[in-house]
């Protein structure tokens, strides 16, 4: 990513969270289909109830899962409300959180933490609003991310190497896509779908009961063995598109 983001504001879909009712059964899943290592944990995450892992795609891209600790947590009653395990969150590196912060508020898009960690403000904005919880961490420089340093095991043959994309679902995928170009600053394109560019990842909007992230789409890595169309887990589906 170097010399890509040299000016102005910039935006980088860096990592993608799974929202499940069993950490381990899901994470196994995962991991045997993508063949990706085991992952690592987030040690801030247990002060709020939650369990978790992050699995590395490739250098600079992740996929994390989340289980509640506990049924009062907000992660509880979001899989409860919605009838099952989905797509949570998403992770988006920003170089200046203000602009961002600015436009949100302009639209009417909630606030629901602003606070700091690991050394930078982290911003996470109201999931009813965008149809899942949205992260922006302000991290200036786009070869830097939050896991850089921790150590992490490699798997030797991984079936995918990157995040090409994800897609958001909701009831008015229109209306969500307008408000997230708003929030972003983008303009949508939608001469075949509603999408926009989050750094070199997509995020698009399609029609769905339930408002969240429903489908996330990975770079097949070269001479990696096929994975069978349809894979779901977490309530996600995993779609796997050559690299």
């Amino acid at each position: 990513m170097t010399g890509t983001h040299d000016a102005g504001t910039w935006e980088i879909l860096r990592q993608v969270v799974i929202g499940a009712r069993d950490l381990d059964k899901t994470g196994q899943q995962l991991r045997e289909a993508l063949n990706l290592a085991p992952g690592f944990a987030d040690p801030l995450l247990e002060d709020i109830g939650l369990a978790d892992e992050t699995l590395a795609v490739g250098p600079q891209a992740f996929l994390e899962i989340v289980a509640p600790l506990d049924e009062t947590v907000s992660l509880a009653r979001w899989i409860r409300k919605g009838g099952g395990e989905g797509g949570y969150a998403l992770s988006i590196q920003v170089s200046n959180i203000e602009p961002y912060l600015e436009r949100a508020a302009a639209a009417d898009v909630r606030t629901v933490a602003d606070l700091e960690a690991y050394g930078h403000r982290i911003v996470q904005l109201h999931p009813g609003d965008l149809g899942l919880l949205v992260e922006l961490d302000e991290i200036p420089d786009a070869d830097e991310w939050f896991w850089d340093q921790t150590e992490k095991e490699v798997s030797l043959d991984p079936r995918v190497d990157d995040i090409l994309g994800v897609d958001v679902s909701s009831p008015d995928p229109a209306k969500t896509a307008a408000l997230w170009a708003e929030v972003f600053g983008k303009k949508l394109d939608s001469a075949q779908s509603l999408s926009i560019a989050l750094g070199s990842r997509a995020v698009s909007f399609v029609p769905g009961e339930r408002s969240m992230l429903s489908a996330v789409d990975l770079a097949a890595s070269i001479g990696a063995n096929t994975v069978e169309p349809g894979l779901i887990v977490g309530g996600v589906e995993f779609r796997i598109h050559p690299g």
